[in-house]
């Protein structure tokens, strides 16, 4: 097992919410391509160099859904780091975002299929194994820091630790 002495990479993720007939809806995707193919997530991606988190979180949320956020619409809900031991260049430092409004048409991207799901029946069968850990919480409106691991396998979760935040 190799040890990863890069930090983790900066990454900004974006949960859309809207009202739904049945109670508050929250559009995620299913990975198209890449580390995670074929699972459930919340749209978002790399920060590039110069980028805020917030800028980044907007971009990648527009390029992966066709909907574009406003910067006022942001509301930071989570920092996370992911660590993969037996995949380094998958570890990831999460800034998580929350908006309520957006504009444009909602699009597929070579990335991300976009899907609307209700936030009291989230497809957790289908997603990574702590989404159902700390997405339910932030949905609700909760704000908190997690530190999550994955075993040697990249699938099986290891450790998650969720504080409060800010404290």
């Amino acid at each position: 097992m190799s040890m990863n002495l890069s930090r983790p990479k900066p990454v900004a993720l974006l949960a859309l919410l809207r009202d739904g007939e049945f109670g508050t809806e929250v559009l995620l995707g299913r990975k198209l391509r890449g580390f995670g193919i074929g699972k459930i997530v919340l749209p978002g991606g790399k920060i590039e160099p110069g980028e805020t988190s917030e800028q980044a979180g907007i971009r990648e949320f527009f390029e992966e859904t066709g909907l574009l956020v406003a910067s006022d619409q942001l509301r930071t809900a989570a920092k996370i780091v992911f660590n993969f031991p037996a995949n380094p260049s998958s570890d990831m430092d999460c800034a998580v975002f929350i908006a309520r409004l957006a504009s444009g048409s909602l699009a597929p991207s070579e990335e991300l299929e976009p899907l609307w799901f209700s936030a009291s029946a989230l497809p957790v069968t289908q997603m990574w194994e702590d989404s159902p850990l700390w997405l339910p919480r932030m949905l609700a409106g909760e704000q908190f820091t997690a530190h999550i691991s994955y075993a040697a396998d990249n699938q099986t979760l290891q450790e998650i630790a969720l504080a409060p935040w800010p404290e």
